[in-house]
């Protein structure tokens, strides 16, 4: 008998437990939830080394790159494998452009291009051009949380509440201790899922969680979905006055 009342007081504590955190999780609002994510992913500067890993399906490609950028708003781009050498991309605020070294031509990036994938990938180059918080454009409704890779996730479903956004809709899984985007929904106005993607790796920097590795599929088009990996990421690095400058793009 004893034995048995041992058992229920463990079982009322477990209970008892997973009731605080259901309240302590649910005590925080949608938008309180993308501010710690803001949080994560806003930075003064950043430089890395980036690959693009692009299944097309039937052939691979492999895109290496070295980037910096300042804040979300500006960034520049070069090339570093052997087939695409020295095209270099420049964004300053919302406008985007590529330098072709081998014609030696700069393009503005607009329009129905801004809807095509950069380098042939599953992110597009409105995908890339995207800034700013989304609290900003969107309406948060808060659902139960989930997990995703066996952590505890905050579910967060995204309507637009703006016209100039790149998806009606979307749906976030936020990791509940470190406040990354796990996973990640887009959709069209009319509710069809137009791409997905999926955090692979996670590294802490300071106080900083932030994800290094993303997976991205493009749920329209033929392929196997386009692999993001960062390395030798440095934040709060010293950039020259001129780094994002069109003058940049030819040298």
């Amino acid at each position: 008998m004893k034995r048995y009342y041992k058992f229920i007081l463990f079982l009322a504590f477990i209970f008892f437990c997973g009731f605080l955190y259901s309240q302590q999780a649910s005590s925080l609002s949608g938008e309180e939830i993308l501010k710690k994510v803001d949080d994560n992913y806003v930075y003064d500067t950043i430089k890395y080394n980036g690959i693009m890993e692009i299944d097309l399906g039937k052939r691979k490609l492999k895109k290496e790159m070295q980037a910096v950028a300042s804040g979300t708003q500006n960034a520049f781009v070069e090339f570093t494998n052997p087939e695409d050498r020295g095209t270099r991309y420049l964004k300053i605020n919302k406008d985007l452009w590529i330098y072709f070294p081998s014609e030696q031509q700069t393009v503005k990036i607009s329009g129905h291009l801004l809807k095509e994938g950069m380098m042939g990938s599953d992110v597009s180059y409105e995908d890339a051009l995207e800034s700013g918080s989304l609290a900003d454009k969107y309406s948060i409704t808060l659902l139960p949380d989930e997990k995703v890779d066996n952590r505890n996730c905050h579910v967060l479903d995204l309507n637009a509440k703006v016209k100039n956004v790149p998806y009606e809709r979307q749906k976030l899984w936020v990791d509940a201790e470190r406040f990354v985007v796990l996973k990640r929904e887009m959709y069209a106005k009319n509710g069809k899922l137009l791409k997905e993607s999926k955090t692979l790796a996670v590294k802490q920097f300071g106080t900083r969680w932030f994800a290094t590795e993303v997976f991205m599929e493009d749920k329209i088009k033929k392929g196997g979905g386009t692999t993001f990996i960062m390395t030798n990421v440095e934040f709060g690095i010293e950039l020259p006055a001129d780094q994002f400058n069109m003058r940049r793009l030819g040298r």
